[in-house]
């Protein structure tokens, strides 16, 4: 592959890393607010012990394992992009 191909790919390769982790940074925000949410819920059911506050509390965990989930599979597309990252580095390099 050509010096120019490769620089093309890495700056592409940059910004879509950028954005992703602009994104992580937002859900990371969510998550923690998602968090919080779900262990307040957690707690008022357990005192409360009513149904509305047991499905509230569900509804606030799936919220939550939502997030998470999203959160997860965007830190394995960054994983993914800095691995490429590296190799069109190396590709430079050599």
């Amino acid at each position: 592959m050509s010096i120019n191909t490769v620089e093309r790919q890495l700056r592409r390769n940059s910004l879509q890393l950028g954005r992703l982790k602009t994104e992580l940074a937002v859900l990371e925000e969510q998550f923690g607010h998602f968090a919080d949410e779900a262990q307040t819920t957690r707690i008022h059911s357990l005192v409360s012990e009513t149904p509305i506050s047991e499905r509230t509390h569900q509804q606030a965990a799936r919220h939550l394992e939502v997030i998470e989930r999203q959160r997860d599979k965007l830190k394995l597309q960054i994983c993914e992009l800095e691995g490429r990252q590296d190799s069109l580095l190396d590709q430079i390099n050599s």
